[in-house]
Formats: structure tokens, sequence, C-alpha cells
């Protein structure tokens, strides 16, 4: 750990693993810690990992700790990062942390957080790094598998319908909320803090060899806008569902709902597939087209979401 002694560094390594349990072992040695090596020794045996991603998360850039606790930022960032997994069919196995924070930053709460995501998406921590920092900033890689082929983003047809897993906005709204009251509570409030990734979603959809999927990340305007750019096609929009609170704009253009936008050319076996899992039935929002735009309501709009800025 940088800025600290050595001495400090393996004593929070040590409660760490502690406190991770048996979310720090391996998935095919559970008695066997993950953490304490210069790298994790992992035995894949028959499992096909295929899938990688990495994400970060910066103070005062993508949250603030006047309304994020240290276990929100924890849950977030890792059920983010599941939901890139599931954006491409899969599911999360393995992820490593890297942790840059001030001395005063509550590191059991941030990785009680982790543990939560670990439990409820079943995935396991293999290491990472620590450091202090001026500000917080933290850093996943994951590695993960599909159920079948990776769905891609560059795959889809003329003629695909478009699906989305749930509403839209939800997050969008909680966040203007936040920044109106840091103590602002509510269901709104809860998308944005606790976001879901849609791993059993995932599932069906693969299952139902869907054409494309992007997770709504960035937005539901700028993620389908990737997925028609990848594809060389355009899309029309008719109904759009939107969170209990939002409103149409949060629904178009927030981001962090991590509901999954998928195609597919048959409505019925789509519908039959997500009945037969007890999920509930995607919503059939739109379809893909030659014209190289995109439509809502016959209306040509504007692509915009969240922006990366450097």
């Amino acid at each position: 750990m940088h800025g600290k002694d050595v001495s400090s560094e393996f004593i929070r390594i040590s409660e760490i693993t502690r406190l991770l349990g048996e979310h720090a072992r391996d998935l095919s040695q559970p008695y066997k810690t993950l953490i304490g090596d210069d790298a994790a020794v992992i035995n894949f045996q028959d499992l096909k990992l295929n899938l990688f991603a990495s994400d970060m998360m910066v103070e005062n850039i993508h949250f603030r700790t006047s309304y994020f606790k240290a276990a929100d930022i924890g849950y977030k960032l890792m059920a983010t990062n599941v939901s890139d997994m599931a954006a491409m069919g899969g599911f999360p196995c393995y992820a490593t942390i890297s942790l840059g924070c001030p001395r005063n930053f509550d590191m059991q709460g941030f990785y009680q957080g982790v543990k939560r995501a670990c439990e409820e998406y079943e995935f396991h921590i293999a290491g990472g790094d620590l450091s202090s920092s001026e500000l917080t900033v933290v850093s996943v890689a994951m590695v993960g598998s599909t159920h079948g082929k990776p769905i891609m983003r560059s795959t889809a047809h003329i003629g695909d319908y478009i699906f989305v897993t749930g509403p839209l906005g939800g997050s969008s709204a909680g966040l203007e909320l936040l920044l109106q009251d840091p103590e602002a509570t509510g269901p709104l409030v809860e998308k944005h803090k606790n976001p879901k990734a849609r791993l059993q979603e995932a599932k069906a959809i693969s299952q139902v060899e869907a054409t494309s999927m992007i997770d709504v990340s960035d937005g539901l305007l700028a993620d389908l806008n990737h997925i028609c750019e990848n594809s060389h096609l355009g899309a029309h929009l008719e109904k759009i569902p939107v969170a209990d609170g939002a409103l149409i704009s949060n629904a178009l253009y927030g981001g962090e709902d991590y509901e999954l936008i998928f195609s597919h050319p048959d409505p019925v076996q789509v519908a039959s597939i997500f009945a037969s899992a007890d999920l509930a039935e995607p919503v059939l929002i739109g379809r893909f087209n030659d014209g190289g735009t995109i439509t809502v309501e016959g209306k040509e709009v504007e692509i915009r979401g969240f922006v990366h800025r450097f």
C-alpha cells in the first residue's frame, strides 16, 4: 500500500480476507484462499472463462460521498461489472479490486458492500491492490463465462424486434433527488444506489439465442445506438417503459438502469422462454431497420446520454 507502512497493508489484507470469508476462496477448492500471494492461482477445471471486463469509479465523477456510503460504493461497483457479464449473455466468476482511498475511508463498509454483491451474484474475489489517495478511486477487473455463445452488439439484423427487460429512468431520477437532497430516500434513490444486474434474464436471453444485446449504462438511446452503429442499422421505437416517478427524458437519456436491451426475430419465442423461466416478460419497444437513425414514435431523436469526458 503506497503511502502507508507494509505492516498496515498486510493487516488490511488479512481483515479483508476474513470479512469476505468463502468469497475469497477458489470455486473448485473451497478451502483454498485466493488472496495473499503475488497472484491468484485458480483451478479452472471445466469452467469456460471467456469474458473479461473492467470498470472504474472515481469520487466526484461517478459518486459523491455526501450521499454514497462506502458500502453503497462497494456494492454498486461490483453490480455494474456483473451487468457487463450479463450483457454478453454470461455470469461472473472471479474479480479483483484495486482501491485507493483517504485514511478516513470506511474500508470495512466498502468490503461489506462487495461481499453483499458476491453473495447475491455468486462470484469470488481473487485479489487486488490497496493504496492511499486523496480521493476514493476504485477499479475492478472481472472474468466470467457465457451460457452459450457470447451475445454481441454487432450481430443484429434488419427486422429484428427490440426488447428491454424492465422500466427505465429510475436511476437517473434517483440521482436527481440525491443532488437536491443527499438524505433523500425511496424507490428511485434505491435504484440509483443499488442497481440489479439481470443475470437470470441474461440466461433466458442466451437460451432464446438473441441476435444482439447491451446493458443500459449510459442511457437507452446512447446504448441502443451502440448496437445500431456496430450492426450498421437504424431503429424505430414506439413503447418506452418508464419507471414510476421518472420522466420520459430520464428513460431515454438517463443511465445506470442496467436493464438489458436485446433483439430477436420472434416475440412469441421470447415470451415463451421468459415465461418458462418464471421471469417478467420483457417489453417490446421497437424494431431494427436500414434507416441509419433512431426514431421514437416516428420522430428522429438526438442521441445523447452519459458522456465519459477526458
